[in-house]
């Protein structure tokens, strides 16, 4: 079984993020062949997009959404659709290497906005609300953002360049107040590279620092998942969540429990650093005991119920192996 270093690693994040666009190619080149016969689509354009893909270029979050809306349309013989994807993916560009901060609804994103919602809503069994925000929900969280990101950058840079090697583009949403669940913050595995922040919360750049630190572990886990999944429990198999007010499949439970330990690791860690005064320091040691706690908790219903993979099995014993490590 492959053991795992527990702690951020910019280079391993970096090799993942290279690894997900490789496979994203790869299917691509693969849905092209089993579809030349049956779909005109324009070869040349497909052609240098999966080979941009196979190189160092980075592209869209949206661009990974519509692989899988497109292996959709041609299974279901929606051939029309598939036209329209195909004619979407050859007219894709590269974007920037650096981190992108859009907003939900800005005219700079275009029709991606509808595409995040969507996704983003896909559990319809839950109300999350999740819209765009009002503008100065949107200029003011820009700035709490940086801020967050500018302590992270002083005080753990190994988290900082792990972050970067895997978001690509974090987007600032609102939410509905009368929903009944308030979104917090969250990716989708069928959007590599995004990461989605409420505005209206993580009032500083604690919490922000710790939002970070929460989202981009779920992304690090999609992408250790290219080949083989975390755990093996049916989706359809649902448990008490210690971390949640409704039951959740075991991957669910298993992704919280594994974000808590990076959460603590980066709240403990910032106690520690210079770059923080007492208030901060007392307020990240306080969320470190929280986290604490929430992992605790999830690693029970882990330990007994989780039917899991090599994969999933080394990637949690690190976890845990660091949060026995500083009891």
């Amino acid at each position: 079984m492959t053991q795992f270093d527990f702690h951020p690693d910019a280079s391993r994040a970096l090799s993942l993020d290279r690894g997900m666009h490789r496979e994203l190619g790869l299917s691509l080149r693969h849905v092209c062949e089993a579809s030349k016969d049956a779909i005109p689509f324009d070869r040349i354009g497909m052609t240098r997009l999966t080979e941009q893909l196979s190189g160092s270029g980075v592209v869209s979050p949206a661009v990974f959404a519509r692989y899988y809306e497109l292996v959709e349309a041609i299974t279901g013989d929606r051939f029309d659709d598939a036209r329209r994807l195909f004619d979407e993916l050859v007219r894709v560009k590269p974007m920037p290497q650096t981190l992108q901060v859009v907003t939900l609804g800005d005219p700079a994103l275009g029709e991606e906005s509808e595409r995040y919602t969507r996704l983003m809503n896909a559990d319809t069994s839950i109300d999350l609300g999740f819209l765009p925000p009002a503008p100065e929900v949107a200029s003011a969280f820009r700035e709490r953002l940086a801020r967050g990101m500018q302590l992270l950058d002083t005080a753990l840079p190994a988290l900082a360049g792990e972050i970067r090697a895997i978001v690509h583009q974090i987007v600032i949403v609102g939410s509905d107040p009368a929903a009944k669940f308030q979104f917090d913050g969250g990716s989708h595995y069928q959007l590599w590279g995004a990461l989605f922040l409420n505005g209206n919360f993580h009032p500083d750049e604690i919490a922000v620092a710790e939002v970070l630190a929460h989202e981009s572990a779920h992304s690090l886990l999609f992408g250790f998942c290219t080949h083989e999944p975390l755990v093996r429990n049916a989706d359809e198999e649902l448990f008490s969540s210690p971390l949640r007010v409704d039951q959740r499949p075991m991957d669910g439970i298993y992704h919280a429990t594994y974000v808590s330990a990076r959460m603590h690791w980066t709240m403990s860690q910032l106690t520690h650093s210079d770059a923080l005064d007492a208030r901060q320091k007392a307020r990240a040691h306080a969320a470190a005991e929280a986290d604490a706690r929430n992992f605790d908790a999830g690693y029970g219903v882990v330990a007994e119920h989780a039917i899991l993979s090599d994969l999933g099995r080394s990637l949690m014993a690190s976890a845990k192996a660091y949060m026995d490590s500083v009891r």
